[in-house]
């Protein structure tokens, strides 16, 4: 009789489903790391970089950084969709540029 009782329970009122907790997000301190190593070989090597070294470095910094804001931040869906989007587009103007520094020094000189 119990267990009917305890079946008949189950189907009235059936046990809710408790999903784990959101894994909070790492403290990521590689990527701080390289966002600040970058940010001083900008900063320390200012007077011996060219224009095109200086904004490849500035969009490395800048792409590094959004993306551990977009890591961290709270964004509704489209707001991460555009961070990661800037992001990949800084990243991929920095590696364009280098490509093009490292035609002009050994290539074409």
């Amino acid at each position: 009789m119990a267990k009917q009782y305890k079946k008949l329970q189950q189907k009235i009122h059936p046990p809710k489903k408790t999903e784990p907790p959101k894994a909070k997000p790492g403290k990521d301190y590689l990527l701080m790391a390289v966002i600040v190593f970058t940010l001083g070989v900008l900063i320390l090597g200012w007077n011996y970089l060219d224009n095109m070294n200086r904004a490849m470095y500035f969009l490395l910094v800048a792409s590094l950084t959004l993306t551990y804001a977009n890591r961290h931040a709270r964004l509704t869906a489209t707001q991460k969709i555009y961070m990661e989007r800037a992001s990949m587009a800084s990243m991929g103007l920095a590696v364009a540029m280098f490509v093009i520094l490292l035609v002009q020094q050994y290539i074409l000189s």
